[in-house]
């Protein structure tokens, strides 16, 4: 091969090269309109307490949930269950099947026969006066440990 047909071909390679470069050059640009993980940061010339003015007075005006005037919500009812009755509670509803209706493949499916059945055996479980007296154990459990406890600090 001689000089010059190696000097064509280096040639030819070096703008093959330059054109598929130019090519490339946007998708190494900073911010290119298409799949740019970077935001470009907006300025804004509203401050950050006439932002918050603007929301409280919103909020003043602002529809409540899902509720209309003629629709009054209804009040919040907390009640206080003790540790005790959580924890009777809890070994009911595993005892009753629903725990593992719930950790099933397809999870809690209320129209599955096994899960009403479960649920069933839960409410007649919690309305039963077994309910009462596991409570009772288990208060009594927790303030034999808690006067162990005590005994054993002192």
């Amino acid at each position: 091969m001689n000089k010059q047909a190696s000097a064509t071909r280096l040639f030819g390679i070096a703008a093959l090269a330059a054109l598929l470069g130019t090519i490339a050059a946007p998708s190494f640009a900073g911010n290119y309109a298409e799949g740019d993980p970077r935001p470009a940061p907006l300025a804004s010339s509203t401050t950050r307490a006439a932002v918050t003015a603007d929301a409280v007075q919103w909020l003043k005006t602002a529809p409540t949930q899902g509720y209309t005037s003629g629709y009054q919500q209804e009040p919040v009812a907390v009640s206080a269950n003790s540790r005790a009755a959580v924890a009777a509670d809890t070994r009911l509803w595993i005892q009753s099947g629903l725990a593992a209706q719930q950790a099933s493949e397809a999870g809690a499916d209320t129209m599955k026969p096994g899960y009403r059945e479960a649920a069933a055996e839960y409410a007649r479980l919690r309305a039963s006066p077994a309910y009462g007296a596991l409570v009772d154990q288990l208060k009594n459990q927790q303030a034999a440990a808690q006067s162990q406890m005590q005994t054993q600090v002192r």
